[in-house]
């Protein structure tokens, strides 16, 4: 073999080398560019974005409020829109709702129509109803009703609407079929109400 010749054979196999490198080089950079990028998302939990709640008491419009989770107790009071006679003091204005809860709105206890006959009123925190006269849910009128304590004129007018349609109570805790009564209001008031006849 002449030097020429084997110069001319080194230059070959160094140019196939070359060649293959950068051929190489090149395949191995499209692989990586057709492979996707793995992208692991964790998505938060979700959480509630709204709760119903049940307004009753001393409200204009007792019923379901379906408010934020972050809602406070003042927020569906306002809804419901309380009575005049309505005691916001005792309601926990701003407390945060669960949902389900029962908000219950009182009202306010007026004095006793003792001191119209001379005798004295009775304390502020007492209830008006006399536990030695209950009233009788079957002939006690819209006015009388309103002496229980969370009773106001359109929940006594509801009463004696029931009654009218349904007839005479036949026990007590027949008023918790009246829309704004619950179980406990009508537990509150066993020692101030009694189930008498119509006729």
């Amino acid at each position: 073999m002449t030097q020429t010749r084997w110069f001319t054979s080194r230059r070959a196999f160094g140019l196939g080398l070359v060649v293959g490198v950068v051929v190489g080089l090149g395949l191995a950079q499209l692989i990586m560019q057709r492979e996707p990028d793995l992208v692991l998302r964790v998505e938060p939990l979700a959480s509630p974005t709204a709760i119903v709640v049940y307004v009753t008491g001393a409200v204009a419009r007792p019923g379901l409020y379906t408010v934020g989770s972050e809602g406070r107790v003042a927020e569906v009071v306002e809804q419901a829109g309380p009575l005049p006679e309505a005691d916001l003091a005792r309601v926990q204005m701003a407390a945060r709702l669960q949902d389900g809860q029962m908000v219950v709105v009182p009202v306010r206890a007026s004095p006793d129509l003792g001191h119209a006959r001379g005798g004295t009123a009775a304390p502020p925190t007492e209830p008006s109803v006399s536990t030695e006269q209950p009233i009788d849910i079957n002939r006690a009128t819209v006015e009388d009703l309103q002496r229980l304590p969370g009773v106001g004129p359109i929940l006594a007018q509801r009463i004696v609407s029931y009654r009218e349609t349904n007839g005479p109570f036949q026990r007590p805790e027949q008023l918790a079929e009246v829309p704004g009564i619950s179980p406990r209001m009508v537990d509150e008031w066993a020692a101030l109400i009694t189930v008498g006849t119509t006729e």
